[in-house]
C-alpha cells in the first residue's frame, strides 16, 4: 500500500553521498517524521556530478551513487521503514558528452540515424556546431591539436582534441578500413562495406550497427595497427568537413548554434520528449521503478522547457497511473494559476515566497529600494529593470534562438498577402520585445489548442511593447500576434509558437533569477526563484485568501523553505528580512560602513571597487551569514558578480574588478583597519538575531501547518545560514541532528547555536501531521481576526481542529487576551509546550500551536 504524502525530505546524491549513505540515515529520518524521501536525479550523469542534472545515460542508474543494486537496497530499506520515495527526473535535456551514447550516435549517424530524432537539433541547417575548442577548427587542425584515433573497446573511430572525442561517421570508418585493407589484401573489405551501408539504408538497424562495432572492436593487433596507420595518413581537415558535426571555438556566438540548450548552457542539449518514441526511451527507467513500486512518485525538472507541457503531463499520468505522486518544477508568476494538468502539484516555489513575503515590511522594503534609486544605483521602475535584464540575455546568450524566431516570423508575415512587409531587423526587435514583455514564464498553446489564458498574456505583452518600444516594433509585433492566431498543425506559426514558448521561460529565468536578482539588491531576502522584485511582500488578507483556496482544493503540492536552488537559506533570509523592520537604521549603517571602509576599496579607471551596489550586497550577505569563512564569502561573491553581469561575466571575467572586490571582502574579515566594522557588524547581528530566529521558527510553523505537503531540504531542520549553490550543498552532519533528537532539554533560543529548537518544532509538528493526516490533508482554513502584530488561522475537520497564532515583524509586547473557541465540548491542547515529562518550547516564546482535545 502506498504511503500517503505528508512531508518530503530532499536528498542530494553524489559520489560522496550515495544510496548506502542515505540508507544509514533512514532511522533518523523516520524518527524526524517525514513520509517520503525526495531523491535528486539518479540517472547516470557526468563523473563527479554534484547534482545529477547532467545525465549521460537515461537508461542506467549512476554507478557512482551505488548503481541498480544500491538503489534497490535503499528502496527496500525505505519501504521497510514505512517511508515512500519520490524521484527527480530530467526529461528536458541530456549532457553533451562522449559518455552519452545517444549523443554519440546522433553525431555518428546524423538525422537519419537511431538517435537523430531524439535531440532538438536543427538538422536542416547542416552540421551540428559544437563549441569546444580554444581556437577555430582550422587553426586546431593546423596546430596538430585534433587527431584521428580509435576507441577499440567501443568499436568507434574518433576525432580527438585533448580529452574530448567525437565519433566519425560510417563513411570515414569505411575509408580508414579501405586504406588499411589495401595493405592487407582484402581482409578488411567486408567490414568496410558493412560500415558504408550505414550511410545509405541501414542507419537505424541497431542490431547491424552493434555487430559492426563489435567486429571493429575485435580486430587483432595487426589489423588495429593498420587502421591506426590509416587514420594517421588521412587528411584530417577533409575528414572533419564531411562529418555530421563541426567543431568551433568555445566562445562561438549563440546565433551559430544548431541545437536547443538547457537555458544558455551549451553542454546540455534539449530532448524531444514530445516524440512518443523519445518519451518512452527517456522514461523507461523511472517508469520501471515506479511500476515495480520502488518509488511512489516523480518530480519533473524544468517542465516549461518541453515543447508541450500539457500533453507531457497527460502522457506521464497515463503511464504512471492514477495513484502516483506527480510533481512538476513550475515557476508561477504573480497571480498566475497552475494550468489544469493531471498532476499532484508543483514543487512549491510560490509557497516559499508566500511565507517569506509575510515577514517583509512593505514600507521598509520600499524605503530601501527608493534609497538605491535616489543614489542612482537602480532604475526607478522595477518592471523596467527586469525588462532590461531579459533584453540583455536575449541579445547575448540567446541570439541563436532569437534568430530562429526572427526567420520564422519573416516567413509568416511574408505569407500574408495583406501584411506589411517588415524587414528582418524590425521583426527581430518585435520578437525580442514580445519575449521581454511576456509577463510570465511561458504560455501553453499548441497546434491543436489555443488557451484563452494565453491570449490574455499575449495582449499584456503587446501592451508593454506599445508603451515602451519603437512604433514599427509594435506594428510588427501586432501583425505577428494576429497571424499566430491562425496556427495549424505543421505550419510555420505552430513552430514559431512552440519555439517562442520554449524560449520565453529561459529568458525569464536567466533575466530575473540569474541576473536581476543579483542587481536589485535592496533586500536580498526576497530574491528567490518565483519571487517578484516589484512587490515581494504578502498582505495578511491576500495570504489568507490564498490558503483558504488551497484548503478548498485539498492541495498536496510541496511547501519548501529551502531547496537545492534557493539563493539563501531560511535563516540567512530571516536575518536580512529583519532589516526591513528598520530600513532607516540599515541605510544609516550602510553609509557609516561605506565611509569607514573606504580605506579597503580600490580605484579602477577612476571608479571604486567594489561599487556601492556590490558593497551593499556584501554587507547584507555578511549580516545574513555572520560569522562566515573567507573561502565561502569569496566563492559566493565570484558567482554573484558574474551573475549580475555589470562588471564581469562567466565567459569573460574581469579579473581586475573581481580581485579588488575579493580583496575588499577579505579585508572586512581580516584587516585590522576593519576591526571597528566587525565589532559593529557583530553588534547588529546580535540585535536582530532574536527577531530573525523567531521569524525562522514562525516560518517553520507555517510550512508545517498550512495546506500542502512540507518539503524539507537536507540539513535545514537545523539553522541554515547558507548561500546559493554550491554553498547550500555542503555535507550534512546527520550524527549531530540524530543526537539532538535525543535531547532532554532545549537551549534558550538566544543560545541555540545549532538550531535544536527548530529541529524540535519540526519533529513535534511532523508527528502531529502523522497523528492527524485527515486534518492536514482535508481540513478547512479559516483566518483569525487578531490585533497587530499577531497572525493566525485555524484548520477544522471532523477528526479535529488546529489553531496557529504567531507574531509578524517585531516581537509582541504582550499576550493575547483570549484564544478562539475550541470545538464544542473540547478545549485546546498545546503542541509545542512541555507536557508529561517531554521537553517543550520556552513558554515565553510567542508561538501558539494547539489542537482540539
Amino acid at each position: 500500500m502506498a504511503v500517503p504524502l505528508a512531508a518530503t525530505y530532499r536528498l542530494q546524491f553524489h559520489k560522496n553521498f550515495t544510496f548506502a549513505d542515505a540508507e544509514r540515515q533512514l532511522p533518523y529520518l523516520k524518527r524526524l517524521g517525514i513520509s517520503h524521501l525526495y531523491a535528486s536525479p539518479i540517472q547516470m550523469s557526468r563523473p563527479g556530478s554534484t547534482h545529477g542534472y547532467d545525465g549521460v545515460d537515461p537508461s542506467r542508474i549512476d554507478p557512482e551513487l551505488g548503481g541498480e543494486d544500491g538503489f534497490r537496497a535503499l528502496a527496500d530499506a525505505t519501504k521497510a521503514a514505512g517511508l515512500g520515495m519520490i524521484l527527480d527526473i530530467v526529461p528536458n535535456h541530456l549532457a553533451v558528452d562522449s559518455l552519452n551514447p545517444l549523443w554519440m550516435d546522433a553525431l555518428e549517424f546524423g538525422p537519419e540515424g537511431p538517435a537523430g530524432h531524439l535531440f532538438d537539433i536543427a538538422w536542416h541547417k547542416g552540421q551540428v556546431i559544437i563549441p569546444a575548442l580554444g581556437k577555430t577548427q582550422v587553426a586546431a587542425v593546423a596546430d596538430g591539436e585534433i587527431t584521428l584515433t580509435a576507441d577499440w573497446e567501443k568499436g568507434r573511430l574518433l576525432a580527438r582534441y585533448f580529452d574530448n572525442v567525437w565519433p566519425l561517421r560510417p563513411e570515414a570508418i569505411a575509408a580508414a578500413l579501405q586504406m588499411a585493407d589495401a595493405r592487407d589484401e582484402g581482409s578488411l573489405a567486408g567490414l568496410s562495406q558493412r560500415f558504408l551501408r550505414f550511410e545509405n539504408d541501414g542507419r537505424r538497424d541497431l542490431a547491424a550497427i552493434a555487430e559492426a562495432r563489435h567486429a571493429l572492436s575485435e580486430l587483432n593487433p595487426a589489423h588495429r595497427a593498420l587502421v591506426e596507420g590509416s587514420l594517421a595518413r588521412m587528411d584530417i581537415a577533409a575528414v572533419l568537413h564531411r562529418q555530421h558535426w563541426r567543431l568551433a571555438h568555445w566562445r562561438t556566438e549563440s546565433d551559430s548554434l544548431t541545437y536547443r540548450r538547457f537555458f544558455n548552457i551549451t553542454g546540455l542539449i534539449g530532448v524531444r520528449v514530445e516524440d512518443p518514441a523519445v518519451f518512452d526511451l527517456i522514461h523507461a527507467l523511472p517508469l520501471r521503478l515506479l511500476r515495480a513500486r520502488l518509488v511512489d512518485g516523480l518530480r519533473v525538472d524544468h517542465v516549461d522547457g518541453l515543447a508541450d507541457p500539457t500533453g507531457y503531463c497527460a502522457r506521464l499520468r497515463q503511464e504512471a497511473g492514477p495513484e502516483a505522486i506527480l510533481l512538476v518544477e513550475k515557476i508561477l508568476g504573480e497571480q498566475e494559476a497552475l494550468r489544469d494538468w493531471p498532476i499532484t502539484g508543483t514543487t512549491g516555489y510560490e509557497r516559499l515566497n508566500d511565507i517569506q513575503g509575510l515577514f517583509v515590511n512593505p514600507e521598509g522594503f520600499q524605503t530601501l529600494d527608493s534609497y538605491l534609486v535616489r543614489q542612482r544605483l537602480l532604475a526607478t521602475d522595477r518592471t523596467e529593470r527586469l525588462a532590461t535584464a531579459k533584453s540583455f540575455m536575449l541579445r547575448t546568450s540567446f541570439l541563436g534562438e532569437v534568430e530562429t524566431l526572427t526567420q520564422l516570423a519573416h516567413g509568416i508575415t511574408r505569407s500574408e498577402p495583406d501584411s506589411v512587409e517588415f524587414g528582418l531587423g524590425t521583426l527581430r526587435e518585435a520578437v525580442i520585445a514580445l519575449l521581454v514583455r511576456f509577463p510570465v514564464y511561458r504560455g501553453y498553446s499548441t497546434d491543436t489548442t489555443s488557451d484563452p489564458t494565453d491570449a490574455k498574456l499575449w495582449q499584456v505583452a503587446l501592451a508593454g511593447t506599445e508603451a515602451h518600444d519603437n512604433p514599427w516594433t509594435f506594428d510588427a509585433a501586432c501583425a505577428l500576434v494576429r497571424l499566430l492566431s491562425q496556427t495549424e498543425p505543421g505550419s510555420p506559426q505552430e513552430e514559431f509558437m512552440r519555439r517562442f514558448q520554449q524560449l520565453s521561460g529561459p529568458a525569464m529565468a536567466k533575466g530575473l533569477e540569474d541576473t536581476e536578482f543579483y542587481r536589485s539588491v535592496a533586500l536580498t531576502a526576497v530574491n528567490e526563484v518565483g519571487g517578484d522584485i516589484a512587490r515581494p511582500w504578502r498582505s495578511i488578507p491576500e495570504f489568507h485568501a490564498i490558503y483558504a483556496a488551497r484548503a478548498g482544493a485539498k492541495a498536496q503540492d510541496l511547501i519548501p523553505l529551502a531547496t537545492h536552488d534557493t539563493k539563501r537559506g531560511p535563516e540567512t533570509r530571516a536575518r536580512i528580512a529583519a532589516l526591513s523592520e528598520d530600513a532607516a537604521g540599515w541605510i544609516a549603517r550602510f553609509e557609516a560602513w561605506h565611509a569607514l571602509n573606504k580605506v579597503l576599496r580600490s580605484e579602477i579607471a577612476a571608479h571604486e571597487a567594489p561599487d556601492p551596489i556590490d558593497e551593499w550586497l556584501i554587507y547584507q550577505t555578511l549580516v545574513g551569514t555572520w560569522p562566515i569563512s573567507e573561502e565561502r564569502l569569496a566563492e559566493y561573491l565570484t558567482k554573484a558578480m558574474r551573475e549580475a553581469k555589470r562588471h564581469t561575466f562567466w565567459d569573460n571575467p574581469n579579473e581586475t574588478y573581481e580581485s579588488a572586490v575579493q580583496a575588499f571582502a577579505s579585508g572586512l574579515l581580516q584587516d585590522e583597519r576593519a576591526a571597528g566594522f566587525r565589532t559593529a557588524l557583530t553588534q547588529l547581528v546580535g540585535e536582530i538575531d532574536a527577531r530573525a530566529r523567531l521569524m525562522s521558527l514562525s516560518m517553520t510553523v507555517l510550512q508545517l501547518t498550512l495546506p500542502g505537503s512540507p518539503d524539507l531540504y537536507q540539513g535545514t531542520e537545523f539553522w541554515d545560514f547558507s548561500l546559493v549553490d554550491p554553498d547550500n550543498r555542503r555535507p550534512v552532519d546527520y550524527a549531530a541532528r540524530a543526537a539532538a533528537l535525543e535531547s532532554t532539554s532545549l537551549p534558550r533560543l538566544a543560545a541555540d547555536k545549532q538550531g535544536v529548537t527548530k529541529l524540535f518544532v519540526t519533529q513535534r509538528l511532523l508527528a502531529l501531521r502523522q497523528r492527524s493526516p485527515d486534518l492536514f490533508a482535508q481540513g478547512s482554513y479559516t483566518a483569525l481576526d487578531l490585533p497587530q502584530p499577531w497572525f493566525g488561522f485555524r484548520r477544522d475537520h471532523a477528526s479535529g481542529s488546529l489553531l496557529v497564532i504567531l507574531p509578524l515583524g517585531t516581537e509582541p509586547a504582550g499576550k493575547l487576551a483570549d484564544l478562539p473557541a475550541a470545538p464544542k465540548g473540547q478545549g485546546w491542547q498545546p503542541v509545542l509546550a512541555a507536557a508529561d515529562g517531554a521537553i517543550g518550547l520556552d513558554p515565553a516564546l510567542p508561538l501558539i500551536v494547539m489542537v482540539s482535545a
